[in-house]
């Protein structure tokens, strides 16, 4: 059982409309596989992001970490049960958010739209099987690229919001916005952060009296009328937990007495908090956001991939059909 932990006050939802409100989600990306493979995921990265964070939720009130794929919580709970039992009491104190959405945080360019949207109901499902609560928003911090067709999926599949970094990796359609509404073809969309900062930043300094992010806070607002954003800290690729000092920070940064409100904040909730109303006045994108200098080509150079991925997909369908 857990110890002293339990404790992030649950904060009542700002007036966007007026208070410049900043939203911390504290994450940790992990590459499921990368320069490694599922044997030194289980036995590294797993339990590490596991105990790192029940060290930081004993040590820091305020701290809140969120942390997606459903198959990385499978593996939790096959490998380390007793750690697994320990987490769904974090779960259910609001301490540890299972976000994202998905089974793994997934690629959205090559597989089909029949993919994307399993990726949402396989992975929803077990995290209200598991946990009893499940998250709105998609959060892919470090896919290559992101479809037109995806803000239509997502809405679809009764999703609220997505996030990403990746943009700033030199997109080829630039930032549209800090945040706004991504709109599909059909009209449908989710609400977007696509400036969320670096996924491996780390908070140093009370950002309630952050000048450049009040600024750029008030941009938002006058584009919008919606005072807010949104910024990732966590760390990136293995797993594990955000720095300690970033939790530290996130201690000074929602006692700050500057003007900026701070959020120890699921991924889900600054898009639960803007209103079907303000939703309105958001700035608009619609399209493709494609990269072009980071994996450009890194997909359709392996055009075999691509043809063999297809033929799976089909078989899948016959076999289920």
């Amino acid at each position: 059982a857990t110890t002293s932990a339990p404790a992030l006050v649950t904060t009542s939802s700002p007036d966007l409309t007026r208070d410049p409100t900043l939203y911390l989600v504290g994450s940790a990306h992990l590459d499921t596989q990368w320069r490694w493979c599922y044997p030194q995921v289980i036995r590294e990265m797993i339990p590490k992001t596991l105990r790192d964070n029940f060290r930081l939720f004993e040590l820091y009130p305020h701290y809140l970490f969120n942390f997606s794929g459903a198959n990385r919580y499978r593996l939790m709970k096959e490998y380390y049960p007793a750690d697994y039992e320990k987490l769904k009491e974090y779960i259910a104190a609001g301490r540890w958010f299972p976000c994202g959405s998905s089974v793994e945080e997934c690629d959205v360019n090559v597989p089909s739209a029949e993919s994307i949207i399993r990726q949402v109901l396989y992975g929803n499902h077990y995290f209200r099987r598991e946990f009893g609560k499940a998250s709105a928003e998609f959060m892919l911090p470090d896919c290559f690229g992101f479809p037109a067709s995806l803000p239509s999926l997502l809405a679809h599949c009764g999703l609220k919001g997505f996030s990403t970094q990746k943009l700033t990796w030199q997109s080829a359609a630039g930032i549209p916005f800090n945040v706004g509404l991504w709109e599909g073809l059909d009209g449908t969309g989710v609400i977007a952060a696509f400036n969320a900062g670096d996924y491996t930043a780390r908070i140093r300094e009370d950002l309630s009296l952050n000048q450049e992010w009040l600024k750029r806070i008030k941009e938002n607002g006058d584009k919008s009328g919606i005072y807010t954003d949104y910024l990732y800290y966590g760390t990136g690729d293995e797993g594990g937990a955000p720095a300690e000092i970033s939790a530290k920070m996130v201690e000074a940064c929602i006692a700050g007495t500057g003007p900026v409100r701070i959020i120890s904040a699921t991924a889900e909730q600054m898009f639960l908090d803007i209103s079907a109303e303000k939703k309105g006045k958001l700035p608009r994108y619609q399209g493709d956001l494609l990269l072009t200098e980071h994996s450009a080509g890194s997909i359709t150079s392996a055009a075999y991939m691509k043809r063999w991925n297809f033929k799976n997909e089909l078989l899948a369908d016959a076999a289920e059909r």
